[in-house]
């Protein structure tokens, strides 16, 4: 069932088992696990069934650090959350990703990739994806081209698969709507966590105008992005000064991004190359895939290295198969001209259009070689650049915190200081030398390398991937939640999200947020905590 705060005409008070804050892939997923296991559950979202300026408003902040990044625009405050405009590229962590590495400080999750395996293979629905496989000798024999030859003891192919992507609005809001188990309200802002000594006691939640909606349960989740949630910890702040679960003061620190760049290239020996495979998305059994290169996580840690795939760029003989016009421009574009060939409006129609007019020159482009596309032959490939989401090491000076600036409900707005180490970049360029050394053995060519020594910084670029603010521990001095996402120092408050992540591997982090928030509805429901519970009015 979904309810419009906005159409209600007085206060409100519901009871129920599960309160669910944040109608995103976290909060939609865990309300349809718990759902499925007979508890009730009450979701609340601030925004509506699309973008609207005035919701979206709130998470306007600063940026500080690194400034090729921002806070409101890489997210969506309306239902089905970030989905929305999210590029549905899937991988699940490596096995490595967990561990507590000795060149990587502040890692190692408290729990591992088989702890997670079976709440992987349960997430890949969620998100219209093929078999939990991302074995590449699994897929081989359905590719489209042959692998690059070279030493497996030294580069491996890493596979990822590609969502539709899926719309959390248009794939749940039915599904949501029809579900008895459910209570969804649209348009409820979160402005309160009220606690009973270490114990939430219920959350408050409001309109834009002014409609209070109070909602009181056995068990309490946060599942508003790897931003928000810190967020909305430090500005609960009228029992606990220094905000809930901030006792150590890790609430919004290791923040983590993707670094995305594209830096270096492989310089081919033999022009005739097949690099089908590696050029853009192919298809295996019916499943979309995009492979990538990698190192064997051996040779990652004997080095001391972080995570990273290497997805190959191909420069043509032919100029017009380069994409060097996909700016954000084009992107925003891109998402006018999808969005109308659907017959719907696009999301932030204005926003694109005016992203779209400022780089008209690629735009323009960017239609000329499509059209060429449809009928020119590529040409040799004479070249391939490296793009990447690498891996960021957990950094506790890199962070999101409340600046004075306050919103409606006055609550101070965040400032995000996102922190890259230089020896992120080494790790990276370290990482481009190695897979130089194989390519080099295989007698395919040479790699340059495209990250300088001292790094440049300014290469790099967000991921929109918000992680780490409130990162998992079983230790309350080194980490905001358990090995079950409950705060340390709250009974029944957990958080959900990205913002759980000890470390982000390179690994997209959709798959790993559905993932948890499916292992948190086990958790749920199985501590036999969850109660049912009708509404009532004030």
């Amino acid at each position: 069932m979904i309810f419009d705060l906005n159409s209600f005409d007085s206060d409100q008070s519901i009871t129920g088992g599960i309160c669910i804050t944040g109608a995103g892939p976290a909060g939609i997923t865990l309300a349809l696990e718990l759902a499925g296991r007979g508890i009730d559950v009450i979701l609340l979202e601030s925004g509506g069934k699309g973008f609207e300026a005035e919701t979206q408003s709130l998470y306007d902040g600063e940026v500080a650090g690194d400034l090729n990044t921002d806070v409101s625009s890489s997210r969506l405050r309306e239902f089905g959350g970030t989905s929305q405009h999210w590029t549905g590229l899937c991988a699940p962590l490596q096995p490595i990703d967990f561990e507590k590495r000795p060149g990587v400080p502040h890692s190692g999750w408290p729990i591992t990739r088989a702890d997670l395996d079976p709440y992987y293979a349960r997430a890949q629905p969620y998100l219209q994806l093929g078999p939990f496989d991302y074995d590449f000798q699994s897929w081989k024999d359905a590719l489209p081209g042959p692998g690059l030859p070279l030493d497996p003891a030294l580069v491996i192919d890493a596979v990822y698969q590609q969502s539709p992507p899926t719309r959390f609005y248009e794939t749940y809001w039915t599904t949501i709507k029809t579900n008895p188990r459910i209570r969804c309200y649209i348009h409820a802002n979160l402005i309160d966590i009220a606690l009973d000594g270490e114990a939430v006691a219920h959350c408050d939640f409001s309109t834009l105008d002014g409609r209070k909606l109070t909602v009181e349960a056995t068990n309490y989740v946060v599942a508003c992005g790897g931003i928000e949630n810190a967020r909305i910890l430090l500005n609960c702040n009228r029992q606990r000064a220094q905000g809930i679960g901030n006792e150590h003061g890790l609430v919004g620190r290791y923040y983590m991004d993707h670094l995305n760049c594209e830096a270096g290239a492989i310089l081919f020996a033999d022009n005739n190359i097949n690099l089908t495979l590696y050029d853009g998305f192919v298809e295996a059994d019916g499943t979309a895939l995009q492979v990538g290169l990698k190192l064997p996580s051996e040779t990652m840690r004997r080095e001391g290295l972080l995570n990273n795939t290497a997805f190959l760029v191909p420069a043509y003989e032919n100029k017009n198969f380069s994409n060097d016009f996909r700016n954000h421009g084009w992107v925003s574009f891109s998402n006018i001209v999808k969005a109308f060939a659907h017959g719907e409006v696009p999301d932030r129609f204005a926003e694109n259009i005016c992203n779209a007019t400022e780089d008209a020159d690629a735009v323009a482009i960017g239609i000329y070689r499509h059209v060429v596309r449809s009928f020119a032959s590529t040409g040799r490939a004479l070249a391939a650049g490296l793009r990447q989401d690498a891996e960021q090491s957990p950094n506790p000076d890199s962070r999101v915190f409340p600046n004075e600036e306050t919103d409606p409900f006055g609550w101070r707005r965040i400032t995000l200081d996102w922190q890259i180490a230089p020896s992120d970049l080494d790790s990276l360029r370290r990482t481009h030398e190695l897979i130089g050394a194989a390519v080099g053995a295989a007698g395919l060519g040479r790699v340059h390398i495209g990250i300088t020594d001292p790094p440049d910084l300014g290469i790099v670029y967000t991921g929109y991937h918000h992680m780490g603010t409130t990162r998992m521990s079983e230790d309350p001095h080194k980490g905001v939640v358990d090995r079950n996402c409950r705060v340390h120092s709250v009974k029944n408050l957990y958080m959900a999200g990205s913002s759980v992540f000890t470390t982000a591997g390179t690994a997209n982090p959709t798959l790993t947020i559905v993932a948890l928030a499916a292992r948190l509805a086990d958790h749920l429901a199985d501590t036999g905590t969850a109660r049912t519970g009708a509404a009532k009015r004030s």
